[in-house]
């Protein structure tokens, strides 16, 4: 018996491993707000961040209606913030002329909560997430013309000439969507607000 050896780069081990590790310690130590002393940790910049997503398998179900959260986890050694709604495109997002709309407010999984402050100590996790209905246009195919295959996103960060947003893989039929997504702003803890 042969046995391969398979080489996973650490950066995508240390998230992996972030996210799942945080994820049970943000649900208690981050859920509720951290107190505000008397200043803010400054913006967080490119850097100090990294964004990911569960898998298809990971998102949520109700009622005709998908929820999927991303992840955002702070891999530097000091706290910073971040307030509002991410800007989020995907590829490909467009079908025979018509776009992939991104909306903000909530949904059926992901409720819609106002945007505030959200410090990130080093090691904690924050989200964001999209909602979508899974059969409002069953006329168009279910393929691959129809199914982003990642996104591009881009956080209230500080601005930085090097920044070329995060890029996590994110699959789902945007026709059947009815080409139209709800985004939720960035919250506390591993699993924006469920509804």
């Amino acid at each position: 018996m042969h046995w391969r050896t398979v080489t996973i780069p650490s950066r995508t081990c240390a998230i992996v491993s972030l996210v799942v590790a945080m994820s049970l310690a943000s649900l208690v130590a981050s859920s509720a707000p951290r107190a505000f002393a008397s200043s803010v940790p400054q913006t967080c910049s490119y850097g100090q961040l990294d964004v990911a997503t569960g898998s298809r398998s990971g998102a949520y179900y109700a009622a005709g209606n998908v929820g999927i959260a991303f992840y955002i986890v702070n891999i530097s050694s000091s706290a910073c913030s971040l307030e509002g709604f991410p800007r989020i495109s995907f590829s490909p997002q467009s079908f025979k002329r018509r776009s992939l709309r991104v909306v903000h407010g909530g949904g059926v999984i992901f409720t819609a909560v106002k945007p505030r402050t959200i410090i990130l100590d080093p090691g904690y996790t924050a989200s964001f997430g999209i909602n979508f209905g899974d059969a409002y246009n069953q006329q168009d195919p279910n393929g691959s013309t129809c199914t982003t295959k990642t996104a591009n996103v881009l956080l209230p960060e500080r601005k930085n000439p090097w920044e070329f947003g995060y890029h996590p893989d994110v699959s789902f039929n945007f026709c059947f969507a009815g080409f139209r997504v709800n985004l939720t702003p960035i919250q506390n803890g591993p699993i924006p607000k469920l509804g």
